[in-house]
């Protein structure tokens, strides 16, 4: 689980920064046939956005760099969502100060290092 403030991902939410969680892509099924909008990524990889072609609603994403996981945007849950608690903050160089982030929150500058669930 993890906020990020990426320029894409500002965009994608309107706001300073996208809520998600990422799971395992076998996780989730979706009835019906979503659209996509799929973009290269800052990393080299393509990170393609899923939404309901009806309602326009974020659905998940997913990155290239992550073949077997998806981001699923918290707000997609609605009131059911008390159990997100965000571990991190990715793309922290382009967070903006009026976006308030919990002081306590590691951050990283990009993507995290290190970790094999990077996205």
């Amino acid at each position: 689980m993890l906020l990020c403030s990426c320029l894409a991902c500002q965009q994608a939410t309107g706001t300073g920064h996208a809520a998600v969680a990422l799971v395992g892509a076998d996780a989730i099924s979706i009835e019906g046939t979503p659209k996509s909008f799929a973009r290269p990524a800052d990393s080299g990889a393509v990170f393609t956005r899923w939404f309901c072609p009806e309602c326009g609603t974020p659905l998940h994403g997913h990155s290239s760099r992550a073949p077997t996981l998806v981001m699923l945007p918290v707000g997609l849950f609605g009131t059911d969502s008390a159990w997100f608690t965000p571990g991190q903050l990715i793309f922290a160089r382009s967070h903006h100060q009026w976006d308030t982030i919990a002081a306590d929150l590691p951050r990283h500058e990009t993507y995290r290092q290190g970790g094999t669930r990077d996205v």
